[in-house]
């Protein structure tokens, strides 16, 4: 086919030949070959600047043509309408098309690629304020890239953007444990700023435990940082980490303050 041919060197013209194609086809193309071609003009639209919107309706449409033929098809296309909604700022639709796409179907990706998805499917729900849900999926995209060395900042962050989800939608022991989780890793890399941050959350958190009492014991939080944070500016007084230090022994006075408006 002409249209096809022109995908690459031409994907405006390819995008025209297919869309008429489409319309004089109408009542005549079916099943695999009807699937096939809107395929195909979803890949001229995407070849094309600034199509995001138009690249989510055409792969919706070509997901539903691969439905009854191949989930596998569909899935995938349900992932390529969800990423172009959230990139076009439709986090409603782009919810609704990612949720099609992971429970549709087998998702034949790398992990690394599956993760990136899910993470994405994440920030769109975050917008929509539905912090559980983006919390599971932050989740789910971290235990994907666990243990893969390759991926060890990604992993890292995925934890910590779990960790806010759940502390978002009020499940602050569990996001304790994935701040304390994050920072660890954190550490491993020797990424002292974000897991400074990782661990002010966490005494924060353990400070302000249920029905007012404390969850846990955040001066020595506090205090491991603290020591951490002397030692590395004694040894190499890089501006960032002096500032990490001095928000640190900021928010440790606010601590003390607000721990004896408890006792």
């Amino acid at each position: 086919m002409v249209a096809a041919a022109r995908l690459v060197d031409a994907p405006a013209a390819a995008e025209e030949q297919l869309r008429r194609a489409l319309v004089v086809g109408a009542g005549e193309l079916v099943g695999r070959e009807l699937a096939q071609l809107r395929t195909q003009l979803v890949t001229a639209v995407a070849a094309q600047p600034d199509r995001d919107r138009d690249v989510a309706r055409a792969a919706a449409a070509a997901a539903a043509c691969w439905q009854p033929i191949s989930r596998a098809d569909a899935a995938h296309l349900w992932l390529v309408a969800g990423r172009a909604w959230r990139r076009a700022g439709r986090h409603g639709e782009a919810v609704t098309a990612f949720d099609r796409a992971l429970l549709g179907g087998p998702l034949h990706y790398p992990p690394g690629e599956l993760s990136l998805a899910r993470a994405e499917f994440a920030e769109s729900l975050i917008r929509l304020r539905r912090y559980r849900q983006a919390a599971w999926q932050f989740t789910e995209a971290a235990r994907l890239l666990s243990g893969a060395p390759a991926d060890r900042h990604r992993h890292a962050d995925l934890v910590w953007s779990a960790a806010v989800a759940r502390e978002c939608c009020g499940q602050e022991s569990l996001a304790l444990g994935l701040y304390l989780r994050a920072a660890g890793l954190w550490g491993e890399q020797g990424r002292i700023v974000p897991r400074a941050r990782c661990l002010r959350a966490a005494a924060w958190l353990q400070l302000r435990g249920p029905h007012g009492y404390v969850r846990g014991p955040w001066w020595v939080t506090i205090d491991v940082l603290l020591a951490e944070l002397g030692r590395l500016v004694a040894e190499n007084p890089a501006v960032h980490v002096a500032e990490e230090l001095d928000r640190t022994r900021a928010q440790f006075a606010q601590m003390c303050a607000q721990a004896s408006g408890l006792g």
